[in-house]
């Protein structure tokens, strides 16, 4: 306790040419000590700083004298005065004889969402009042509140100095911390954060994070003012990729289709095992369509399904079809069957004799299925599957088709059966052919591309003899 009262003297002897009143008179100076500011949203580090501009704004005012920090520290640390205390001239005159100091000046910072305010009190220590008071308010990063710190300063001495500029700035808080945020379409940060725009004028403000329905909203922000923002996020259970929400555009159809042939073909599977059991006739397709949709609803759910690959899968599944009934006709099956031959009871006979047999329904679905699970497979991928590449796909088909049911009948087949597989074999290969040339096709790229280039006849050399021959091109196309 007597170290503190030797120091305390020593100051206040150190300071008493200073002369004690609420600022400088003409010929005066004014001892003037800056206590600090109080603050708790800053940290201690940063108030030291901040609380040196200060000190500096006093040390180059005229008609004012700076009391040095280190002992305005030493004397408050040891009299275990708070800075609150001294903020609320608790007690002026013990702080004018800790420092020696006629005036003292004592700062605070308050953060308001994103609003800092600074206040700054000059106490005179023979009166105790508060003889003035500046308060400043600023919008921005931590790291440009030195300038409005320094203002504050300077108008709490009477002294002319700097102004400053606010500008323009957008203020958002979030209830989510971290949440992304736009302007413009421009990333500026994490909320909650505070935003200088250019100019004044409107901006589109967006809000986004994972897990959340995206916030927007338009706003205009005026000259030299801040534009208060406060967003609630609303979770989103599930996210729907923007690029696969383009992607299945063909999923409706090919959905309907799906539940549509499910029921057909549960009824042609019964006809074709022989069942006459009516109420399997009518429940089964009641079941097995519903089952169909809801499943093929979650196997496509977040895949490619896109006009073109739903189109290719459903022509396909009917073309199958339709193969399948060719070869009942083919093997084993009369189309000219008689209710006295293979129609037999409870057949549907035609007036010419015509019975549509199980073995026709089974074949029928057998290579719909066939043919549409292979389809499924060839079009599974990351990327959509063109529709014009469809086309192209079944053209190969029915050219291989025609190529498989002219090269029997060129070598003289007669056998359906022999007939049938050509034209069959052919069907494949052309398919595959045709899916193999358009390997590298895309939406960008259609039948229009392909150009039909005409020629005109020209000689060519004919082996090594000298002799020429005239080609005659039939015809040329570009892909």
């Amino acid at each position: 306790m007597k170290r503190s009262t030797a120091l305390t003297v020593a100051i206040f002897a150190a300071f008493s040419a200073f002369g004690q009143g609420s600022g400088p008179a003409t010929g005066e100076t004014v001892g003037v000590a800056f206590v600090g500011f109080d603050s708790g949203d800053i940290s201690e580090s940063g108030r030291l700083i901040l609380s040196d501009l200060v000190r500096r704004e006093i040390s180059i005012a005229p008609g004012f004298a700076l009391v040095d920090r280190g002992n305005v520290e030493l004397l408050l640390e040891e009299q275990e005065l708070r800075l609150s205390e001294a903020f609320d001239a608790a007690d002026p005159v013990r702080v004018g004889e800790l420092t020696g100091a006629g005036s003292y000046i004592v700062g605070r910072i308050r953060l308001l969402g994103t609003l800092y305010i600074i206040s700054l009190r000059m106490i005179d220590v023979e009166t105790g009042q508060v003889t003035r008071t500046v308060t400043e308010e600023f919008i921005g990063p931590l790291e440009d509140l030195r300038k409005p710190v320094r203002i504050a300063a300077q108008k709490i001495l009477g002294v002319p100095g700097i102004e400053v500029n606010q500008g323009e700035f957008i203020s958002i808080e979030t209830d989510l911390p971290g949440v992304g945020v736009y302007v413009n379409g421009l990333f500026e940060g994490n909320g909650p954060v505070v935003i200088r725009v250019p100019k004044p004028g409107k901006y589109d403000v967006k809000l986004a994070t994972d897990g959340y329905k995206p916030w927007s909203q338009t706003v205009n922000v005026e000259k030299n003012a801040t534009f208060f923002l406060k967003a609630r996020l609303i979770r989103q259970e599930r996210i729907v990729d923007e690029r696969t929400r383009a992607l299945q555009d063909g999923r409706v159809s090919f959905l309907t289709f799906t539940t549509v042939y499910t029921a057909l073909a549960s009824e042609a599977t019964l006809y074709a095992i022989g069942s006459d059991n009516v109420r399997l006739y009518v429940g089964l397709p009641l079941l097995t369509a519903p089952l169909a949709f809801f499943g093929a609803l979650k196997a496509t759910d977040g895949i490619v399904m896109n006009s073109g690959r739903s189109f290719m899968i459903m022509s396909s599944t009917l073309w199958g079809s339709t193969w399948g009934l060719v070869a009942s006709f083919v093997f084993g099956a009369d189309s000219r069957a008689t209710a006295e031959g293979l129609g037999g009871e409870g057949d549907e006979v035609d007036e010419d004799g015509f019975a549509f047999l199980p073995l026709h329904a089974g074949l029928s679905v057998a290579g719909g299925l066939v043919y549409g699970g292979l389809s499924t497979w060839l079009t599974s991928g990351d990327e959509p599957f063109p529709s014009s590449r469809v086309w192209l796909y079944h053209l190969g088909s029915v050219l291989g088709s025609f190529l498989g049911l002219g090269v029997p009948y060129v070598f003289g087949a007669e056998s359906p059966g022999v007939i049938y597989g050509g034209m069959l074999v052919g069907s494949l290969a052309g398919s595959a052919t045709a899916l193999w040339l358009t390997r590298d096709y895309t939406e960008g790229r259609n039948v229009g591309n392909v150009a039909f280039i005409p020629e005109l006849p020209r000689p060519v050399a004919l082996g090594t003899d000298g002799g020429f021959g005239l080609y005659l091109p039939l015809l040329s196309a570009r892909y």
